[in-house]
């Protein structure tokens, strides 16, 4: 059925993390704590996901070629460009394990380690609120970084990939566009910690 209400184009968003496993905000527009603002992010390059795996197998039998198809497991990776170079900024492109030296430089480690925390991104569409949410995530760099003008704002390219937490039989959920009911969801979308 054709519903006007499930379409998105984007007027604005944030881009948030909290620790590992709390709980997706009642209030999408201010998540209070301790969900925490990622700063400033790139007007082009607002958000992708790219897939590894998921390649299907044909499993047949001598009465029939084609009886099953099979699926390798598949990893996802969301994609999003921040644009503040903070000492925050920084650990999420270089590593979560970046030290901060004595003279204030972040140091750039020789064996990165990603930010593991929840994240959560919210997308504003007029009265539409549009989100992703990974009560579990790795985040790390996705791309390397370059500056290519000077006309432009200087961006870190960082891919976030949802983990399976606890229980989980999912890594992250998206918030549905036109007007489903939270009170329909079934107990299995909880969180599990």
């Amino acid at each position: 059925m054709i519903n006007d209400a499930a379409t998105l184009v984007i007027g604005s968003g944030n881009y948030f993390t909290a620790p590992t496993g709390t709980e997706f905000p009642a209030d999408l527009l201010a998540p209070a704590a301790p969900w925490g603002t990622v700063g400033h992010t790139s007007l082009e390059d607002i958000f992708g996901i790219t897939s590894e795996g998921g390649e299907p197998t044909t499993l047949g039998t001598l009465q029939n070629k084609t009886l099953r198809t099979k699926y390798s497991a598949r990893t996802e990776t969301m994609t999003w460009t921040l644009q503040q170079f903070d000492v925050d900024g920084l650990r999420l492109f270089y590593g979560a394990n970046a030290p901060l030296l004595p003279n204030g430089l972040v140091g750039v480690p020789a064996e990165p380690q990603p930010t593991v925390c929840a994240f959560l991104v919210i997308f504003v569409d007029g009265d539409n609120h549009f989100g992703f949410y990974a009560p579990k995530a790795e985040i790390y760099r996705a791309d390397d970084l370059s500056a290519s003008d000077t006309e432009s704002l200087a961006g870190l390219p960082l891919g976030v990939k949802p983990m399976i937490l606890g229980s989980n039989a999912w890594t992250y959920a998206v918030t549905p566009l036109g007007g489903t009911p939270a009170a329909d969801a079934e107990e299995e979308g909880s969180v599990s910690s």
